[in-house]
């Protein structure tokens, strides 16, 4: 006989399998859900976005700032050591607005783009899901910018789409297709741009491939904004017998599934007529792809001709420097903070007559440096070496010794620093006077 402790035990093991059925088909569903974008899915989205226009912004919550105890926005200024013209910095603001501006070395504005995505795109793009359409600000960030030789401004929002606008800040054109990371002007004036293809089905050409996967692709774009080429990146390395770098992420033993983006694809370059050739040529096109930890070079035939792998973490931005060598940003991002261990971003330049590579600046404790994400280098004309630390929301310039000449913080306000995407040097023809022609143009139209 029983115990009436032991018949309570196992009147409850019904409800503990019910409750565990019921905890286990709810996370299957949920997966499901995710995947599948089903209900509640959206749902849930609406909920959490009303909730954010109720709560007042906080700063600590959003990626895009960052605590410091920064007070100056420029803190070396060795204008005789610098590379002289202005520079163009890419920003979030304090006020969670988008920012490009042209600035003297202490960053006095000299040309400013203030954009916010409803003001170029005030009806909601039928090529977006809704989960990816701005909510509130800055609902995006701009990512890839140049400024053209008429001084109009190209850029892309965030995975977005990409936009030529005047220095008036009118919308000359806009190109809906889900672009991202880099904006590069060719010698023939067209743009190459990252872009990509959000797969929501499976494919038949990958059969291995889950939705939802990401596709990259390279667009060359007319100064228009008419595609002239668009390249998928997977169709590149399979016609180039590199395969096996579609399924690097896979940890399956018997069939190497794979899903998300498995290569994100962060830049394209093109090399220009206007560099002495060497193993790399006029017309040769450079792409990063950063999850693969790979920088490729195609001919204009897309060609493989040169590869480098592993000699970095989750680089950006490689740069043709000459017909030999190109220098890639390494994030280098190889420890936990809870390790104790620093993190430390370097510059790398790669010789492919030799196959070596070399440290060409690293951060030290002395001198920190490090982005876990993004990041931009340029190499100037007096042989300094511009840096946008871009997590860290700082841009400096260094000398051939190493030494700091110029440097700047994005300080959006006491205690916080806003994101800088990217600094660069601008050429001397765009001076004070380009900028205030090109004003007085589009206010006559």
């Amino acid at each position: 006989m029983k115990s009436g402790s032991q018949q309570s035990m196992l009147q409850w093991i019904p409800k503990l399998m019910f409750l565990f059925a019921l905890i286990f088909i709810s996370v299957i569903y949920g997966m499901y859900a995710g995947i599948n974008r089903g209900f509640p899915y959206y749902t849930l989205i609406e909920a959490a976005e009303s909730l954010r226009y109720i709560m007042p912004q906080n700063k600590s919550l959003l990626w895009f700032y960052i605590k410091s105890s920064q007070t100056d926005t420029i803190t070396v200024n060795n204008t005789e050591q610098m590379a002289p013209g202005l520079t163009k910095t890419v920003t979030v603001e304090g006020d969670y607005t988008l920012a490009v501006k042209v600035i003297d070395t202490d960053a006095t504005p000299i040309q400013t783009w203030s954009i916010e995505w409803w003001d170029v795109w005030p009806e909601d793009p039928d090529y977006l899901e809704w989960i990816e359409i701005p909510k509130d600000k800055p609902g995006t960030h701009i990512h890839g910018a140049e400024i053209l030789a008429d001084g109009d401004l190209v850029f892309n929002f965030e995975h977005l789409g990409l936009v030529r606008m005047n220095p008036c800040g009118d919308v000359v054109w806009r190109l809906p297709y889900r672009t991202h990371h880099s904006v590069f002007v060719a010698d023939d004036g067209s743009l190459w741009v990252a872009a990509q293809r959000n797969h929501t089905s499976p494919s038949q050409s990958l059969p291995l491939y889950l939705p939802n996967f990401v596709e990259p692709v390279i667009l060359q774009v007319s100064p228009d904004g008419t595609i002239l080429q668009e390249k998928s990146v997977f169709d590149l390395l399979q016609d180039n017998n590199r395969m096996g770098a579609l399924y690097n992420a896979s940890l399956d033993n018997w069939y190497p599934v794979s899903g998300g983006d498995t290569l994100h694809l962060n830049d394209v370059e093109v090399f220009s007529e206007h560099m002495e050739s060497g193993i790399f040529e006029p017309g040769d096109i450079m792409i990063s792809l950063r999850n693969i930890q790979t920088v490729m070079v195609f001919d204009r035939h897309w060609k493989l001709k040169y590869s480098i792998a592993n000699e970095f973490v989750r680089q950006h931005d490689p740069d043709f420097i000459s017909g030999n060598q190109v220098s890639i940003f390494d994030n280098h991002n190889t420890a936990k903070e809870s390790s104790g261990l620093d993190n430390a971003s370097r510059i790398l330049i790669h010789d492919a007559s030799t196959g070596l590579s070399r440290i060409a600046f690293a951060g030290t404790d002395k001198q920190p440096f490090f982005t876990n994400i993004m990041g931009k280098h340029q190499w100037l004309d007096n042989g300094n070496l511009l840096i946008t630390e871009s997590r860290m929301g700082r841009a400096f310039e260094i000398n051939a010794a190493g030494e700091v000449v110029w440097e700047m913080y994005n300080l959006v306000e006491p205690g916080w620093l806003g994101i800088m995407e990217e600094a660069e040097r601008l050429p001397p023809q765009m001076d004070h006077a380009f900028f205030q022609s090109a004003r007085e143009q589009c206010e006559l139209l």
